[in-house]
């Protein structure tokens, strides 16, 4: 059981730390290694999250088309369009606003 939670902490934060990177290559390897790309690190933020708000739209599109909740909470409350939105990026909170994100 320990193991089984220690892979999914991993998984997290793999999948969190690609997204924020903007590292779509690692991502790919992920998914291609059979990742869950809804994972959510401690304060349940997902890749997602962590994409929008650092401003990687192309990793936010990507999620997205591999279908990921869309809208996750993390422990504060807040989606990924409201990340968006405190970051001020126009391109991501568009692309939320038409792909149903809600905040």
């Amino acid at each position: 059981m320990a193991d089984t939670l220690a892979y999914k902490i991993n998984d997290a934060l793999a999948v969190c730390w690609a997204a924020a990177q903007g590292d779509l290559q690692e991502l790919q390897r992920l998914v291609a290694g059979g990742i869950d790309l809804n994972a959510a690190d401690y304060d349940g933020r997902t890749g997602l999250h962590l994409a929008a708000s650092e401003g990687n739209l192309n990793i936010v599109t990507f999620l997205v088309k591999k279908n990921v909740n869309i809208n996750p909470k993390d422990r504060w409350g807040f989606t990924p369009l409201i990340d968006a939105k405190r970051g001020n990026h126009k391109k991501i909170i568009e692309f939320f606003e038409k792909n149903g994100g809600k905040a």
